[in-house]
């Protein structure tokens, strides 16, 4: 066995590790995928050592040995009658013989049961009636999709009792789909996908006690304007939420003001997430709705893409492009200049709340 040989067969052990697939396999298997013989003895000594160093575990199975079969039989068939060819071996003068398979110890991937979708900011854009086609010709499998519309937002925004409303509101929602989810087998747990002010509305949901039994898979929010001190590792280790990706905008310029106008609003969205627990991604190019963009939202649920990945592999080796960490010191702008403008900002809520109720109206 030469070095070259068996840093590309560790590249491939690498691969499944950190998708989480194909961790058990004969050395049949992997010879052909690495494009070694069979029965390469250098192979063996690498497999062999992967379970020395407990990075695998070792078993034997068995296999028929009527040649136009060579199946691997199930458990505890091993000196009876195949279950395929039907060939009785005791018959036949034959046993089952024995094959070494090898598990890498490592997490599966997942599968995206269900998905619940929380938009921004009078975001009725092209991308939510795409969404669920995107996903499901995208995936290798179906993922029903809700999309929750909580209807305009606009001068609500300013109002921390309206946020509340509108949060309360989706709270409730969600608890029908997580009923009606359960009823069809599905998980009680979807996963999340939050966009700009969906993103705060999330966050109040599960700071809400009235929603402490609501619990979620994993939550991917896009242009966040949650504080980047939000307590999401304490969710985690509650076992509220599995985990979160925080992606974030290069180019966004709206995050960064929604603290001086939007009570309880932070630049999550752009400083990143200070809980260890989480993952902060950077998209360089990206603007506040970049994330939606065909092109863009194509990529990121693509086989390979970042939400994809983050969604059904195991997240102890996700080390996507763009991952960075929020710097600690992040410090909320002074109160003061918080209440002078959120002063202004209430002030024009005031102002134009009549036009848009009739808005509300006009086009609910």
């Amino acid at each position: 066995m030469n070095t070259t040989q068996s840093d590309r067969w560790q590249v491939e052990v690498e691969r499944r590790l950190s998708q989480g697939v194909e961790l058990e396999f004969t050395q049949a298997q992997f010879a052909r995928t690495v494009e070694a013989a069979p029965d390469d003895v250098g192979l063996k000594i690498f497999l062999d050592g992967l379970v020395g160093a407990t990075s695998a575990e070792r078993h034997e199975v068995y296999r028929c040995p009527m040649a136009p079969c060579a199946r691997l039989l199930p458990a505890g068939m091993a000196n009876t009658v195949c279950p395929f060819c039907q060939a009785d071996f005791e018959q036949e003068g034959v046993t089952a013989e024995v094959e070494p398979v090898y598990r890498l110890v490592g997490e599966g991937s997942r599968d995206i049961r269900w998905l619940i979708v929380i938009h921004g900011m009078n975001s009725r854009a092209k991308w939510q009636e795409a969404f669920s086609w995107e996903i499901a010709n995208r995936l290798s499998y179906s993922a029903p999709v809700l999309i929750y519309k909580y209807g305009w937002a606009t001068i609500d925004v300013f109002a921390r009792w309206l946020h509340d409303r509108l949060a309360r509101r989706l709270g409730e929602r969600m608890r029908i789909a997580i009923a009606e989810a359960q009823k069809s087998r599905l998980p009680d747990r979807p996963d999340i996908i939050a966009h700009s002010f969906g993103t705060l509305l999330l966050s109040r949901v599960l700071e809400n006690p009235e929603f402490a039994d609501l619990k979620f898979g994993r939550i991917i929010t896009a242009a966040s304007i949650v504080r980047p001190d939000f307590d999401w590792d304490r969710l985690i280790a509650q076992g509220r939420v599995e985990a979160v990706l925080n992606h974030v905008g290069g180019q966004d310029r709206a995050v960064p003001f929604a603290q001086y106008a939007i009570p309880g609003a932070g630049p999550g969205g752009k400083v990143g997430y200070l809980a260890a627990s989480t993952l902060n991604v950077r998209a360089e190019e990206y603007g506040h709705s970049g994330f939606f963009l065909p092109e863009n939202l194509g990529a990121a649920i693509s086989r390979h893409g970042l939400w994809q990945a983050f969604l059904t592999r195991p997240l102890a080796r996700f080390r996507p492009v763009g991952a960075f960490v929020a710097e600690a010191d992040w410090r909320p702008a002074p109160l003061v200049v918080r209440m002078c403008t959120r002063t202004l900002a209430y002030g024009v809520f005031w102002v134009l709340a009549p036009f848009s109720w009739v808005r509300r109206k006009i086009d609910p």
